[in-house]
């Protein structure tokens, strides 16, 4: 019944707030925000896939949906695999949404602030950190930690991978380049459980693959330390 309470919600609740927040017309922009806009690069989805640093942003920007996705799929598999309590276990998903929420209301400001290319590489500390923490502990506590650091890289990423595309590649051709960009974490996170189920099918340990998981996060955030600066410099 909860996925009939979910539906009833949607369609008299959601709906109508949407369609009233919608028929409103948007505030005007100001003079020095319109040309500002029309100064700025608007690059085409051809342009933006031929640049390489696109495809360096990717290696970082498609970590989370591959991870997340592939240790949810095998959840079960890792509870029986530490000897955990699977009640416990589902009760330290109530963290995630806390830390979630949490650092999305702080990384908002720090955008504006500071740019979402400055802090482009922040997302994949803790999510390395949490790979480590799920990989080497065996207590049970270990999957709080890992719920709560994994909430703290998707509050980063989510306010991240929404105002990096523009700040880049402006906003004429935001859709076409966000529809790349949303179909390749798409199938990142097909790939995650599939290439990991065949490792573990061939004996491969699968907290292994985890820490694995961790040291690609710190390879690449060194990456996107460079990809940062470099891209400050051309924005400049």
């Amino acid at each position: 019944y909860s996925w009939v309470i979910a539906a009833v919600f949607l369609v008299l609740v959601a709906m109508p707030v949407v369609m009233g927040l919608l028929a409103k017309d948007r505030q005007h922009k100001s003079q020095e925000e319109l040309s500002a806009l029309a100064a700025m690069r608007h690059w085409t989805r051809g342009e933006v896939v031929r640049d390489p640093y696109f495809w360096l942003m990717l290696m970082g920007i498609l970590a989370p949906p591959f991870i997340g996705t592939t240790i949810f799929f095998h959840q079960i598999y890792l509870v029986e695999l530490r000897e955990w309590s699977m009640p416990v276990f589902a009760s330290a998903f109530a963290v995630m949404p806390i830390t979630t929420i949490t650092f999305i209301m702080i990384s908002g400001p720090l955008v504006d602030r500071y740019s979402a290319v400055r802090l482009l590489p922040s997302f994949l500390i803790p999510l390395g950190l949490c790979c480590f923490v799920l990989g080497f502990f065996e207590a049970q506590w270990s999957a709080f930690v890992f719920f709560a650091l994994l909430g703290v890289s998707y509050g980063f990423s989510s306010t991240l991978f929404g105002a990096i595309w523009p700040e880049l590649y402006g906003t004429k051709h935001l859709g076409a380049i966000r529809a790349v960009t949303v179909a390749l974490a798409v199938f990142g996170t097909a790939a995650g459980p599939g290439l990991t189920g065949w490792l573990i099918d061939q004996g491969i340990s699968f907290p292994g693959q985890i820490v694995v998981m961790g040291i690609y996060c710190f390879m690449v955030f060194v990456v996107m330390i460079f990809v940062s600066r470099v891209l400050l410099k051309r924005l400049a």
